[in-house]
This record gives C-alpha cells, sequence and structure tokens, in this order.
C-alpha cells in the first residue's frame, strides 16, 4: 500500500477498523486535489454498480457535496447477464439514491445480442454500451466528469493484466486517475469532453469495503467477481495472494511501479507531441501527414509514441490500435520511401508517398 495515508493494518478486527472511513475521505480529497479531477460546483455523474467500491465513492463524494459545491447524480447500467440477481441490483442502486435523495438514471441492455450484433467480445460490447450510457447522462444533466469507483488494488490488478497480455510502458500504469471518456462508434456527439474521474485511485479495496462496513452501505455482491476462469478474477484471488506470499507489501511495489510509469510517460509523450508537431505537414479531421525522414530521426520509443499520437488525433485515446499495429505500420514505414501502405483497425489506413507518411481516417459503413 502507498506509504502515506495508509490505515489498514493486518489482524485488526472490524471495530478497531473506526478511523478508516475518514482517511479514505481524506485520500479521496488527496487525489481530487494531486489530479485535478473535480473543480468547484461541479455536476458529477458517478457510476454506480451496488457493489463497496462505487457505493463507498458514492457516499463519500454526497458527504462532501455541500463543501465543494458539488451536484451528485448516479449512473447504473444492468447488463442483462445475470438474469434476476441484475434486476434486483438496479433496484437496490435506485432505492439507495432515494433513500440519499440523489438523482439517478439507469439503463438495461441485453449485452449479449450487442455483441452478437457489433462482432464484438461480451467484455468489449459491455463497456462500450456502458460508456454510451454514462455519457448520455452526462450530457444529459450537463456534467464534464463521470466518476467511477476504481482503486488502487484495480490499478495493480490491471498492471499485471496488461503485463501478462504485453504492453509498454502505459500499460504499466494500471489505471490512470482521470482519462477521456470516449464513445469508440462516434455515433454519439457531445460538444465538450467528458473526462472520467477515479477519486479513489489512492485507497485500497479493504479500505473501501470497510467505509461500506462503517456506513453501514449493505453493497451488493456479484457472484461473477468469484469465478476464477475470468482473468481479473483469478489475479485477485489466486495470484495477488500467492505474491503477497512469497514477497510481502507487493501491493506497494506495483503502486510504485505504476506511480512511475504514469509520470515518465507523461514526460515522454510531451517530448513526442513537440516532434510531431515539428515534423506535420498537414492535419485535419480526417488525414494526418508527417514528414518520414522526421519521423524515423527520433528514437524508436518516440517514434512508436509519435505514430500512437496521430492515430489519437483521429480517432480518440481509446482505440483498438495495438503495440503490434504500431509496429507493423512503422516496419513499413522504415522499409519504403514511397508506394506503400498499411491498414489499421477502425478504418485507419496508412500511405508512405514521396517522402510522406499519411495516415487517413476511410469512411466505414
Amino acid at each position: 500500500m502507498p506509504n502515506s495515508l495508509s490505515v489498514v493494518v493486518e489482524g485488526l478486527h472490524d471495530w478497531e477498523y473506526i478511523a478508516a472511513p475518514e482517511a479514505v475521505t481524506h485520500k479521496v480529497k488527496e487525489a481530487i486535489l494531486r489530479f485535478r479531477m473535480l473543480e468547484l460546483g461541479e455536476k458529477i455523474v458517478v457510476a454506480v454498480s451496488g457493489g463497496p467500491d462505487s457505493l463507498t465513492l458514492l457516499h463519500i463524494l454526497w458527504r462532501l457535496k455541500d463543501e465543494f459545491g458539488w451536484q451528485i447524480f448516479a449512473a447504473h447500467f444492468n447488463h442483462g447477464l445475470r438474469g434476476e440477481e441484475a434486476d434486483e441490483d438496479e433496484k437496490f442502486v435506485k432505492d439507495f439514491c432515494e433513500r440519499f435523495q440523489i438523482p439517478s438514471f439507469s439503463r438495461k441492455s441485453d449485452i449479449k445480442a450487442i455483441a452478437r450484433e457489433q462482432k464484438l467480445s461480451i467484455v468489449q460490447a459491455g463497456r462500450r454500451a456502458r460508456y454510451r450510457f454514462f455519457a448520455e447522462v452526462a450530457s444529459q444533466v450537463g456534467a464534464s466528469k463521470v466518476a467511477l469507483g476504481h482503486t488502487a488494488t484495480d490499478a495493480i490488478e490491471t498492471l499485471l493484466i496488461n503485463l501478462f497480455r504485453g504492453t509498454g510502458t502505459d500499460g504499466l500504469q494500471g489505471i490512470p486517475p482521470m482519462s477521456p471518456l470516449t464513445i469508440l462508434d462516434g455515433q454519439f456527439e457531445n460538444k465538450n469532453q467528458i473526462w472520467l474521474v477515479r477519486p479513489l485511485i489512492l485507497c485500497w479495496r479493504i479500505e473501501t469495503t470497510t467505509y461500506a462496513k462503517v456506513y453501514g452501505l449493505q453493497p451488493r455482491l456479484d457472484r461473477s467477481n468469484l469465478d476464477t476462469k475470468i482473468l481479473r478474477n483469478w489475479v485477485r484471488l489466486e495470484l495477488l495472494p500467492l505474491l503477497r506470499e512469497r514477497f510481502g507489501k507487493v501491493d506497494d511495489a506495483l503502486w510504485r511501479l505504476c506511480e512511475l510509469a504514469r509520470d515518465e510517460s507523461a514526460f515522454l509523450n510531451q517530448i513526442a507531441e513537440e516532434q510531431l508537431s515539428e515534423i506535420l505537414i498537414h492535419a485535419d479531421s480526417q488525414k494526418l501527414a508527417v514528414s518520414r525522414d522526421g519521423l524515423l530521426k527520433a528514437t524508436k520509443g518516440i517514434q512508436r509514441r509519435i505514430f500512437r499520437l496521430m492515430v489519437e488525433r483521429l480517432l480518440s485515446p481509446l482505440n483498438e490500435v495495438s503495440l503490434e499495429h504500431v509496429e507493423e505500420a512503422i516496419g513499413v514505414i522504415e522499409r519504403h520511401f514511397t508506394d506503400a501502405s498499411y491498414h489499421l483497425p477502425q478504418g485507419l489506413f496508412m500511405q508512405v508517398t514521396k517522402g510522406m507518411v499519411w495516415l487517413i481516417k476511410l469512411e466505414t459503413k
């Protein structure tokens, strides 16, 4: 666990954690200040599943709303995957919000059907539909921030998952404190950028669970979180306990890696932005062009980041262009001065011609 503000000690009884709620609240305030997540008087949409993390987040922001002048709204998305249990979760969140007089919104979707129709995995379809719903609620109430209940524990789990799947420095951040909310299918329009913020990012899951117990929030249990066939659950329930037994304070070490990766990625991205501006030849909403020689003069790591920035300008920071796609594209650029091309996901087309590298967003059906 991070050295600052830690209140959880192994072996203590529940009643001895009475100081934990205020420490968790203090960590939330620290995260909001450190990462500039929220401003005075903002409207905030809180994504609420009904579990301990999201309920703790909603309750803390509700407690702080008068101090900071916030307007709080809750949004619950029912994926339609767990039958009556999911419907009961939806009702629980609605009743919880009525108890605290928090305006709430909910939506139920058939994610399996959406996944089949759009040829996506259940996880991909669920994420897209969920984030679209959050964006629509934020737009409806005039909010630019959607608060999610991700904790430091979620961040280190994500770091490990990214590591197993193959990742660069950015993936070692785990989960960033803030990120732009992106709608991948491009059919949602909003004049202002909506941000995902994670005020619990300095808290550990055991702390949010304790907070929920102390305040009697009675969160719902999603039994699918116990299925170790799901990679994240296996990391959480089997791998991390083994690592803690072998290495002791492994959570602290992994969290430090998340923070180091975040700081170094920000520095490298700044360099890449500066170099991109120097080699940029053409830019509009549908296509970008850079000098091939200028791109190849950069170090390999900065080449990848420049190309990634080009992709993000045409699509969004959240896209389906992988590290492998970037490597393939740069390989084509290295081998050819002209008359070469490469197709990337989401209708992106790269063309190398007469010493220029074009990245073009094609019209997709």
